[in-house]
C-alpha cells in the first residue's frame, strides 16, 4: 500500500506566483481552485518537489484530472468569460 503524504508538508515553502505577480506559499496554490490546487501548479512546482507524486498521494485523480488537460486557447477563455458577463448582466 502507498503511504500517504501529509497534505501539510509542504505548506510553507514559497515560490514567485507568475500568474499573480508575487511570491506566495504552497499552502495557497494548493487550495486556490475553490479547495483545489491551482491548475498551474504542476508548472510552478516541478522544480522544488515532486508534484506529480504530491499530488497522487494526497488527491482523488477525478479531483485533479482538469490539471492534466491542455489549456484551452486564450480566445475560448475570453469568449467564455464575455459569454459569463452578458449573462450575469442579462440576470441582474
Amino acid at each position: 500500500m502507498e503511504e500517504k503524504m501529509s497534505i501539510e508538508a509542504f505548506d510553507k515553502e514559497e515560490l514567485y506566483c507568475r500568474k499573480l505577480g508575487h511570491h506566495l506559499t504552497f499552502d495557497y496554490c494548493r487550495k486556490e481552485h475553490n479547495g483545489l490546487p491551482c491548475p498551474k501548479i504542476r508548472d510552478c512546482w516541478f522544480e522544488k518537489m515532486d508534484i506529480d507524486d504530491f499530488l497522487s498521494k494526497n488527491y482523488e485523480a477525478k479531483d485533479i484530472a482538469y490539471l492534466f488537460e491542455p489549456p484551452k486557447p486564450k480566445i475560448t477563455s475570453l469568449f467564455e468569460i464575455i459569454q459569463k458577463a452578458q449573462s450575469a448582466r442579462k440576470n441582474s
